[in-house]
């Protein structure tokens, strides 16, 4: 029993590590592509986005043994999701991303972006297999992690003391998140942006 218990476990984070590392090293793609595309096609960049979603939405409904997605779903989607949402995760990152890109500076949608991409993949990682203190089904683990590897890319875009703002920010949404996170981190901290230039006098970012 003990085990078939371990090697779930390590099923388990082998899962998790692959989906994880496809939504950093991906996502951090994305945000460098929104960088330098956007000034040369601006907001035209954002179709690419809208016909993933359309595919990743249609395709699991219309075609259920394609090969490709089912290859993509056996290795990289959890059980749960394969069954009741295909592609959920994705689909809820390039919803969300649209939002900062649309209506944000290019560097803050950029950061905010990184910070999604990272932080939320490693708060994942580091929270689902090495946390100890349970806020809820989140970590304290992860809540840090979010912020250290959120910060990270995010000061190549935005000054330091802003990059910390939006990794904190970011893990603060993560952390009490009601829907997709990949959804929320991104459109919440495009909310909280133009809150905190209204309100504080000296903005931060």
């Amino acid at each position: 029993m003990c085990g078939r218990k371990v090697d779930r476990m390590k099923s388990d984070f082998v899962l998790e590590f692959k989906r994880q590392m496809v939504h950093l090293f991906l996502g951090l793609g994305i945000t460098v592509a929104v960088y330098f595309f956007y000034p040369i096609y601006g907001n035209l960049i954002l179709i690419p986005l809208m016909i993933s979603v359309s595919i990743m939405i249609i395709l699991p409904r219309i075609v259920s043994d394609l090969k490709v997605a089912n290859h993509l779903l056996y290795h990289f989607e959890r059980d749960h999701d394969i069954i009741n949402f295909p592609f959920k995760g994705a689909i809820w990152y390039c919803i969300g991303i649209i939002f900062p890109i649309l209506f944000l500076p290019l560097n803050i949608a950029c950061a905010i972006i990184a910070v999604l991409s990272a932080g939320d993949s490693m708060s994942t990682i580091i929270g689902k297999f090495y946390g100890k203190y349970r806020i809820g089904h989140k970590s304290i683990e992860g809540f840090l992690g979010f912020i250290a590897f959120g910060f990270i890319p995010a000061v190549f875009f935005v000054p330091p003391s802003s990059a910390l703002v939006l990794a904190f920010l970011g893990a603060i949404i993560e952390l009490i998140n009601f829907i997709d996170d990949n959804f929320l981190v991104p459109v919440g901290l495009t909310i909280l942006y133009y809150i905190l230039n209204i309100i504080v006098s000296n903005p931060i970012f």
